[in-house]
């Protein structure tokens, strides 16, 4: 009997120890979403939430979110970082179109982290639903940037000789006939400042322009250039663009008529995985060059 009763309390203990030690720290806190739309992000951060924006660092200085806890960790600085993230309130992930925080979601999900939730959308939503932005950014929350090297921008900026010499210019009507009056401009635009998803999205843009689309760019039905927004001779096409900063933009001239579409979500995502990147936008170009 006594024998019995030992059995037991020892099965009892163990099964006490492990329910404890399944159970969340009282110190964390457990979201009750795993995402949110932007208005229930936006009361979520009225409340103390903390919004992890895992955009670049100079996507935060043409937008940023303007609420009153925020913190800038890029996609790509998630793991190196853990130790600045909290545990015990309620986090708010998000990105430009919700698809990199997603990302950011999964990576703490599987760190052990329960406190957070994705918004839905991102800064697209988010400022479709007229909610507070601003532009710039606190000085003190920027992280580290990466430049290229004068040989490596050198080296990204040598272009088709055809590409410079069919700029996407108005055109007067008694030269219409020496220009591709349809053609598909690529550009990437980039500012002073540039991270390692700026960098590589131009990289990776280049690499399969040149691989797939050679013959097209040496006879202009493809225009590809690589564009510094913050140099005033480029202020023209960057105001024509819309484009601020880093950004992938491309327009598809039919009968001199631009079409411009704005690829910078797609580049976002995939700029730093090579192996999605080139296909991705290969198909893409196919695509519009079909059309």
């Amino acid at each position: 009997m006594k024998a019995k009763l030992i059995v037991l309390l020892i099965v009892l203990s163990t099964s006490i120890w492990m329910s404890c030690n399944t159970k969340i720290s009282p110190k964390e806190f457990k979201s009750e979403k795993e995402s949110v739309t932007v208005q229930e992000a936006s009361n979520l951060l009225g409340e103390g939430a903390l919004l992890i924006d895992v955009r670049e660092v100079e996507e935060l200085a043409e937008q940023s979110y303007d609420v009153p806890s925020v913190k800038n960790i890029p996609l790509g600085e998630i793991d190196q970082r853990l130790q600045e993230i909290p545990r015990d309130i309620q986090l708010i992930l998000a990105c430009r179109s919700g698809k990199r925080s997603g990302k950011a979601f999964l990576i703490l999900k599987e760190k052990g982290f329960v406190n957070m939730a994705n918004m839905e959308g991102g800064m697209n939503a988010w400022s479709a639903a007229g909610l507070p932005t601003k532009a710039g950014t606190d000085s003190s929350n920027v992280n580290r940037t990466d430049t290229l090297s004068n040989s490596e921008e050198k080296d990204l900026e040598v272009v088709s000789a055809t590409a410079l010499a069919t700029p996407p210019l108005r055109v007067n009507e008694n030269k219409k006939a020496s220009l591709n009056l349809n053609r598909l401009e690529v550009y990437c635009f980039h500012g002073t400042r540039q991270c390692e998803t700026c960098i590589n999205m131009k990289a990776n843009t280049k690499s399969t322009l040149d691989k797939y689309f050679a013959d097209q760019l040496k006879s202009g039905r493809i225009v590809f250039a690589i564009i510094d927004v913050d140099d005033s001779k480029n202020a023209i096409l960057a105001e024509r663009f819309q484009a601020t900063g880093t950004a992938l933009m491309i327009n598809n001239v039919k009968a001199g008529k631009d079409n411009i579409s704005d690829w910078s979500n797609f580049a976002f995502d995939y700029a730093n995985d090579a192996e999605k990147f080139i296909p991705g936008l290969k198909d893409m170009v196919t695509a519009e060059l079909n059309k």
